[in-house]
């Protein structure tokens, strides 16, 4: 097909989109924030656009507007239309959204509302509370293109959905749009030629990440009510959340069912991609893993699903946590490391333990994710893009000149991998020598990416969070600070270990980045995520952030 194809298949679609926003939320293009305009947390609830009932909703918790509805005191309705009102003003500023379909969702609510008036019982634990979805999750009715041009209208609409979506709609929850994604879901940033790119909305300047970056930069700016689900498998979830100071999860396989969702790499199994949930509190983060995982009962329609019910975990009165400050590969940014420090500092000034981590085997083990990633040979996202012979970003380019990876050789590449991470979990047990209490340590904490922030198109290298999706390891996010250009300068001394490190350290700019967010990441083992869960919440109350969204930003 012609270039010409490509772009006005791309053009039907953003139109198709676009008619879908309700023109009364719409607002002028000239009241809205100028470019030069960076920082716009804050704009939405602000600008006088939303009405003071619908910041009263969007700023409860899940918990809170669950009750909420319970009691009568908002009906579903209600609820959906405030989420919709503030995702919309949300897309006009930082461009998240892909598939909308409001008016279903709307739809969705008025018929809770009018189930729980017939029965006086609520549907289930989600009853009437709005979910925000990545792009690939299935939704009946709708698209999903994954960043694809050729799967615009390819097909039109899903006539089935992904099993999260279903089990989610069984228990109550509410479905009104999805956000962006790139290409496949394989790049760091959030960009593709039908929707462009999604912004950060900490400072507009820089990218949101990917590839779940539609969703974090809707989640900073929807408040305290926003929970949305996105995917990982390479830092999908945990470098867009990191790069907008959420809080997310990363789960091992078998968790939460992946079950029916659409993928650019279809059959890859070397390396698993996982849902999970972003949130703005760490309330709802545990508020879905709860009900999602004790109620969904996932395992009965998803083989690849584990029978485990969500687990009550008492960690010790002191912690021993393992700080990992550099992969000795990429040296994080300067407020990443002020980040990290925040952390050690906050913790061993209430009396917990920290000691040292050693990157063990951190560079092959992102390289085999790498491999695994082209070892079909790019067939499955050439295949794609060749549909209407859309050009293929920069990131992508691996996937274009890479060749098929023969059985033998990947035989082998799991055969190292499984030893790889065999060593690294000996060093975790091996860590009891090294602690007070004579125990393996509680979790490990790290940088998540070495950004805290980073200008478009100068996302290079994701081995903070690659590593932990080579082990399946359960890891989250929690927000610690921001960027400040007086304080995080460059050190124009530092010696690059290597090009990659060179390359991204010349990059850092503190005036492009400042206002960026600077988050960490806490790694517990495989399929330990409610131990995860509780040490974000325990760390982020000591550092001060754990309420992060509902003070200044």
């Amino acid at each position: 097909m012609t270039v010409a194809d490509y772009l006005d298949i791309a053009a039907q679609k953003r139109e198709a989109r676009d008619k879908a926003f309700i023109g009364e939320w719409l607002i002028p293009d000239d009241a809205l924030p100028q470019k030069d305009v960076k920082d716009v947390l804050t704009w939405a609830i602000n600008s006088g656009y939303l009405a003071k009932r619908e910041v009263a909703i969007t700023e409860s918790t899940l918990d809170e507007l669950s009750e909420k509805i319970k009691n009568r005191e908002w009906t579903a309705y209600e609820v959906a239309m405030a989420f919709c009102h503030r995702a919309s003003i949300a897309h006009q500023l930082v461009n998240c959204l892909s598939e909308v379909f409001f008016k279903e969702g709307l739809q969705q609510a008025r018929e809770l509302d009018e189930y729980y008036e017939k029965t006086n019982q609520l549907k289930g634990p989600f009853h009437g509370l709005p979910i925000s979805l990545k792009d690939n999750f299935n939704v009946k009715g709708q698209a999903t293109t994954i960043g694809f041009v050729g799967f615009s209208f390819n097909p039109e609409k899903f006539e089935s959905e992904s099993l999260l979506v279903s089990k989610l709609r069984e228990l109550g929850a509410v479905f009104c749009f999805k956000t962006n994604v790139p290409v496949a879901m394989m790049m760091p940033e959030s960009t593709n030629h039908i929707y462009g790119n999604t912004v950060n909305p900490f400072n507009r300047a820089t990218t949101s990440g990917g590839s779940s970056g539609g969703e974090c930069a809707l989640g900073a700016l929807l408040g305290r009510c926003y929970l949305g689900l996105g995917s990982d498998i390479g830092g999908s979830l945990r470098i867009p959340a990191s790069l907008q100071n959420l809080f997310t999860l990363r789960p091992s396989s078998g968790r939460f069912t992946t079950y029916g969702a659409r993928s650019g790499l279809p059959g890859l199994e070397s390396v698993a991609s996982v849902n999970g949930p972003i949130s703005t509190t760490m309330e709802n983060l545990e508020f879905y893993c709860k009900n999602i995982v004790n109620h969904g009962e996932q395992w009965l329609v998803d083989s690849k699903c584990l029978e485990i019910p969500w687990r009550e975990v008492i960690l010790p009165e002191k912690l021993t946590v393992a700080l990992l400050k550099d992969d000795g590969i990429v040296k994080p940014y300067p407020a990443i490391a002020r980040a990290l420090d925040q952390v050690e500092h906050s913790l061993k000034l209430q009396g917990h333990e920290v000691i040292g981590w050693n990157p063990l085997h951190h560079d092959r083990l992102t390289k085999l994710i790498g491999a695994f990633f082209l070892s079909d040979g790019g067939k499955h996202c050439k295949e794609y893009l060749n549909l209407t012979g859309e050009p293929v970003f920069d990131y992508m380019k691996p996937y274009e000149s890479a060749s098929d990876l023969p059985v033998s050789e990947l035989w082998d590449l799991q055969t190292e991998r499984t030893r790889l991470c065999n060593e690294y979990l000996a060093q975790w047990n091996k860590t009891c020598e090294r602690t007070s209490s004579g125990k393996p340590i509680d979790a490990i904490i790290t940088p998540v990416s070495p950004y805290s922030g980073v200008g478009i198109d100068k996302f290079r290298y994701i081995g903070y969070t690659a590593v932990f999706n080579a082990l399946d390891w359960a890891a989250g996010t929690i927000p610690v600070t921001r960027v400040d250009k007086r304080i995080d300068k460059k050190d124009e001394m530092y010696e690059p270990r290597n090009m990659m490190d060179a390359r991204t350290y010349d990059e850092y700019d503190a005036d492009e980045v400042d206002g960026c967010a600077a988050s960490v990441q806490i790694v517990c083992k495989r399929l330990q995520e409610e131990k995860v869960v509780k040490m974000m919440k325990t760390v982020s109350r000591i550092v001060g952030t754990h309420d992060y969204w509902s003070s200044s930003k």
